[in-house]
């Protein structure tokens, strides 16, 4: 179990924490000693410092207790541990009705390596309230961590006694009984940790341990491969108010990054525009008032900022990502690819800038390189549905359609049945020559199903292809000529002409031959949109095109 760190936003200079122990005829700590630290997070700290001073004379018990704990949640989120803890110890003492201060110290704890006291405080908290499930799964993760195995199976058995679906206790229940040579207890509780957060990447090599261990040897590789660090976390909203704390260097900066994360991005242009006033040569300053401008549909003021942070950080990745999302939204693929590519060079593990870059290659028709891309992808992110789909049509580009409908299964089982996936198996069949009948029904069952839950242009026409290639055309025209009707209705000149297509062939008794028609519109929009074809809309765009922010 990783311990938790709070990265400290904005701040390019160092700082000592100085805590000797208390002030002679005082409770508070020595004051931590600021060195070269820039001015606005002196003043921030300074500040918090003088109103606990003020606090300490003015208050007492539990509200001393809240003063004390408001502090310590400030220097937690400004990774100023010994100072925290010191103010968390207090806030304990004076308040030990709220148990916010226990847990957070706990936390403080873990974090400095004081296993031990963690543990003690995570027990003690979890006898007076049993049903705080962070406290319940860190005690189990922190039990686990110091090897006591069989009692943190019996915390983690608990929580599942109430909680069945949390993933951390299944994960750490597939952990143990892997520990303790029980590979197929284990293979049962990461499946099912898998199935319920399939994005888990982190699972994945443990997960092939068991398969391994069980002699499902090909299987084992293909999950060992696709290992990762994501982890599943339950809510933990005591954790979540010390993130939101407002640390930072540059308060303007901070306070937009908070607007533009909340929308309010007129906003947010202001403050990130006060910030590049303020300080000229701060590369996140220009950065986030690029990313502002591009959500207020401003892309060619964005640029210049976009590039001006590339000239003063050239390892920005989220600058070089950013602006390879406006050259991909104004269809210049080849300098899109290109700063896709920088940003990987300074960030490898930047899966955003990979996708699209892997879109843009699929753009220009490269398929077999953006397949191979695309498996980058959903091997470090196993939950990307756009990863697989994008990966199985490239497939199906290049006429390798056995591969395209394997991949497609796959990603099926990674995102626990992803309906655009199913859509898609749905129709690599119905194109597919020789298809057995009772595999068509399962489709077209499935496909029902989707409709039940959407009436999605999509999802009709997967319906009609199904239909067709069950020698059903009248039904099949009737689908599809649903599906015309919406296309017309909803503007979408490119997609109506290319559903006549299929429409012209189930006329003539024939059923589908292309799973994934495109459009030879040239109408068709660029940028990072979904795949082009039967849904393509800005309404289900990748979340990836989206201009990112940071508070470094």
């Amino acid at each position: 179990m990783k311990s938790l760190r709070l990265p400290v936003a904005g701040l390019l200079t160092l700082y000592v924490a100085a805590v000797s122990g208390c002030q002679s005829g005082s409770d508070l700590p020595q004051a931590p000693l600021l060195l070269a630290m820039e001015a606005e997070v002196s003043d921030h700290l300074d500040a918090t410092y003088k109103n606990l001073e003020h606090s300490s004379k003015e208050l007492v018990g539990a509200e001393l207790g809240m003063a004390f704990g408001d502090a310590a949640m400030t220097y937690h989120a400004y990774d100023l541990p010994l100072m925290a803890r010191k103010c968390y110890s207090r806030a304990m003492e004076l308040d030990p009705s709220d148990p916010r201060w226990r847990y957070l110290l706990a936390r403080i704890e873990i974090d400095i390596g004081n296993l031990q006291e963690a543990r003690a405080h995570l027990e003690q908290l979890s006898l007076v309230n049993p049903d705080h499930l962070p406290t319940r799964v860190a005690l189990g993760e922190l039990q686990l961590e110091l090897n006591d195995l069989d009692i943190a199976k019996e915390t983690f058995r608990a929580i599942l006694f109430k909680n069945p679906r949390c993933v951390p206790a299944l994960s750490a229940m597939g952990k143990i009984a892997l520990q303790q040579g029980d590979p197929e207890l284990a293979l049962g509780s990461l499946e099912e940790a898998l199935n319920l957060s399939p994005g888990a990447s982190g699972l994945r090599y443990p997960y092939g341990l068991a398969l391994r261990d069980l002699g499902r040897t090909d299987e084992a590789l293909e999950q060992m491969e696709a290992r990762g660090d994501a982890v599943a976390r339950v809510s933990d909203p005591w954790i979540e108010e010390v993130r939101s704390r407002p640390v930072g260097a540059r308060i303007p900066l901070n306070r937009g990054i908070s607007l533009f994360q909340e929308g309010y991005y007129v906003e947010a242009e202001k403050l990130f525009r006060s910030s590049v006033r303020s300080a000229p040569e701060s590369a996140s300053s220009h950065l986030n008032l690029g990313s502002a401008l591009v959500k207020l549909n401003r892309e060619q003021q964005a640029i210049p900022e976009f590039e001006e942070a590339i000239r003063l950080d050239p390892g920005s990745s989220i600058a070089w990502f950013n602006l390879g999302v406006i050259h991909a939204s104004e269809g210049d693929d080849p300098i899109a690819i290109h700063c896709y590519d920088q940003a990987l060079l300074n960030d490898s593990g930047m899966h955003e800038a990979l996708f699209n870059r892997a879109n843009a290659l699929r753009r220009q028709k490269r398929y077999q390189e953006s397949a191979h891309e695309m498996k980058k992808v959903r091997i470090s992110r196993p939950g990307n549905s756009l990863a697989w789909l994008a990966e199985s049509v490239c497939y199906l580009r290049i006429d390798r359609a056995d591969e395209s409908l394997k991949v497609c299964r796959q990603g099926r089982q990674a995102t626990a049945d992803d309906p655009r996936l199913v859509s898609l198996e749905g129709r690599i069949l119905a194109c597919l020559p020789a298809t057995p009948e009772d595999q068509l029904l399962k489709a077209l069952g499935e496909i029902d199903e989707l409709l039940a839950n959407e009436k999605a242009l999509e999802y009709v026409e997967t319906k009609a292809m199904v239909l067709a290639a069950l020698n059903r055309f009248p039904l099949a025209l009737q689908w599809q000529q649903a599906a015309i009707e919406a296309a017309r209705k909803a503007g979408r000149g490119e997609i109506v002409k290319r559903l006549e297509v299929n429409k012209a062939l189930y006329l003539g008794h024939e059923p589908a031959r292309d799973p994934w028609p495109e459009s030879d519109s040239a109408d068709e929009p660029a940028g990072e949109l979904d795949l082009p074809g039967p849904t393509s809309s800005p309404e289900r765009s990748s979340a990836s095109r989206a201009p990112k922010v940071t508070s470094q």
